[in-house]
């Protein structure tokens, strides 16, 4: 416990009697929580439940102080600590830290994510002053995500000594400089508490162009706009604090992976990350810009990220870090193509409104219709690795989704592969892994009830297989 003189609580009182904090003062966004198909609470309906939450302009420049740079401190115990403050977009951000960190050579890794969806800097900054335990708080220290609810900050930041801090704005205040008022509040209570640790800010992204988020409306709803705008912000107000010692350009990766073949789809629903490709630069961009490390010949990589993907989410970040305040163009801008002469198409038996769950004890080997969700999804067959063999090619329409579920001999998974809006997946070695049985859970963007109607999914997916 951190004992505080009795002068500092005066001059805290004194500043909080002129400063207005509001937790409704930000509509948060919807948000599922259970976007990450990796979080072990997240919540199992009878039977089971799928879940979805599912051109290069010159940037504004800053000429403020520069950040300070990484250093090796963290290296001092052997183990890599690092604490986030935020919202859906630090899960976002998190989600690979601690496979890309372990395969960068870093052994011993701590994650920590104080969460609420759509949480803004004036929210974070309530709960701490009134000590709310207000938190889902996801943790990482083998692999794996694991989450408790109703947790304080306070406890969260007591409970090891970090060797990075992160905090971040709600995304749809980002760009918006009047809303980091509360900060220099936030920043003293994490000091106090955390006197050694870095204190980091994440740059979070602009919104894909036809998002229709609330708040881009804020940013005359224009991608460029909000990405300016961002810059902006960051340059005049955490730039130019000195105790903020690292800047992640998140904002700054997104928008260089954009110019890329990959386009404007790199969100799963017009902000958050998509689950394989835009968490994974998320993810190269943090781990590189805490530890100094480069991710320049990093080999983990999420399932249907590899190749060209790999290799521009790579570029994508690394000049990001190199250049953070304006958008570098992507060299990979054509896109993977194979001659559809050379294949055959694979006739998919369709199953409507339903779908597989690899981890549910009493339906891992069955498609799943009686969920209150089930009329979102159309379930394919089960594959073999023989039925769907290396060198095929999934393809995906504009505005459907699909989690490619898997099997280790039919048997319950730990857990799923990710939901994927990739326009196009090459089937791999990887891609199988260790897996024996793959199946695919089809939905539109947003998962909307479907009408149950096989035209509807017509030329939604489509599987390409080597011909013999």
């Amino acid at each position: 416990m951190i004992m505080r003189k009795s002068y500092i609580f005066i001059f805290i009182m004194a500043f909080l009697s002129v400063t207005f904090f509001s937790c409704g003062s930000y509509n948060a966004p919807p948000v599922d929580l259970n976007t990450d198909p990796t979080h072990s609470d997240a919540p199992v309906t009878e039977p089971a439940v799928e879940s979805d939450s599912d051109p290069v302009t010159e940037a504004a420049t800053t000429t403020e102080n520069a950040e300070i740079t990484p250093t090796e401190d963290w290296k001092a115990d052997g183990v890599l600590r690092i604490l986030t403050i935020g919202n859906s977009f630090s899960d976002d951000t998190m989600q690979y830290v601690y496979d890309i960190a372990k395969d960068l050579g870093i052994e011993n890794i701590s994650l920590g994510n104080l969460y609420i969806g759509g949480c803004s800097l004036n929210t974070h900054a309530t709960n701490a002053r009134e000590d709310k335990a207000a938190y889902e708080y996801r943790t990482n220290t083998s692999g794996a995500w694991s989450t408790v609810k109703n947790y304080k900050m306070s406890d969260a930041i007591r409970s090891q000594e970090w060797d990075f801090i992160s905090m971040q704005q709600a995304s749809g205040s980002s760009g918006i400089e009047s809303t980091y008022s509360t900060l220099t509040y936030l920043i003293k209570y994490v000091q106090d508490l955390a006197p050694n640790a870095k204190l980091v800010w994440n740059m979070t992204w602009a919104y894909q162009q036809n998002s229709t988020h609330k708040d881009f409306t804020n940013y005359g709803n224009d991608q460029m706009t909000m990405y300016n705008a961002i810059v902006k912000a960051v340059g005049n107000k955490i730039k130019t604090n000195e105790n903020i010692k690292l800047i992640v350009p998140n904002g700054t990766a997104i928008q260089n992976a954009r110019t890329s073949f990959v386009g404007d789809r790199i969100t799963r629903d017009g902000y958050h990350l998509s689950y394989d490709l835009g968490r994974y630069i998320a993810g190269l961009t943090f781990t590189s810009r805490l530890t100094g490390l480069s991710v320049e010949n990093v080999r983990f990589a999420p399932p249907g990220v590899e190749g060209d993907k790999q290799k521009l989410a790579v570029e994508a970040a690394m000049n990001a870090i190199a250049n953070p305040d304006a958008v570098t163009a992507s060299t990979y801008v054509n896109a993977p193509t194979f001659n559809p002469d050379d294949y055959e198409i694979l006739d998919i038996k369709w199953t409507p409104l339903g779908y597989w769950n690899a981890t549910s004890s009493a339906n891992h080997h069955k498609i799943i219709k009686t969920a209150s969700n089930s009329k979102q999804f159309y379930a394919s067959p089960m594959f073999t690795k023989e039925e769907l063999p290396v060198g095929s090619v999934i393809v995906l329409a504009d505005g459907w989704r699909y989690r490619p579920e898997a099997w280790s001999s039919a048997g319950v998974q730990a857990s799923r592969p990710p939901i994927t809006t990739e326009s196009m997946v090459f089937v791999t070695e990887a891609w199988w892994g260790s897996y024996t049985h793959r199946a695919f859970n089809l939905a539109k963007v947003g998962a909307p009830t479907l009408k149950g109607d096989m035209k509807e999914i017509e030329n939604a997916f489509t599987i390409y297989i080597p011909k013999k």
